[in-house]
């Protein structure tokens, strides 16, 4: 008895498939040329929250860029001794966004709609 190979197509839709499924399970995701940020979902932005270790990057990285396949409005806060003051997003494409990172920058508030992330960078 033969067994039936599945085809460059059905392949094609399998990696298609698991692509879409990763993308939507890391939603939204931030990331700079050197690597994705540290993210976690949260309440609101009045406590302090423990990230636990954060990746590291070089502290060259000048543009943070967010890839959001949503359509809900983006903002983006920089947060220094617990207060957020707002950053300009541009929206490159339609999923990617792009603000600027000023030296000393480690934690970001983006509030996607009613959602809100903290996205942390860690220079080295």
């Amino acid at each position: 008895m033969k067994q039936k190979r599945i085809s460059r197509k059905q392949w094609s839709y399998i990696t298609i498939f698991i692509v879409i499924c990763i993308i939507g399970h890391m939603n939204p995701t931030a990331f700079s040329y050197d690597g994705t940020l540290t993210r976690q979902m949260v309440e609101d932005y009045k406590m302090q929250y423990n990230l636990g270790m954060t990746k590291r990057h070089e502290s060259q990285v000048e543009h943070i860029y967010m890839f959001y396949l949503g359509f809900k409005k983006v903002s983006v806060q920089t947060e220094k001794e617990r207060v957020g003051y707002d950053i300009e997003v541009k929206k490159i494409t339609p999923f990617l966004y792009q603000w600027e990172r000023n030296w000393g920058d480690t934690a970001f508030r983006v509030t996607i709609g009613e959602r809100k992330y903290y996205f942390t960078i860690v220079s080295t």
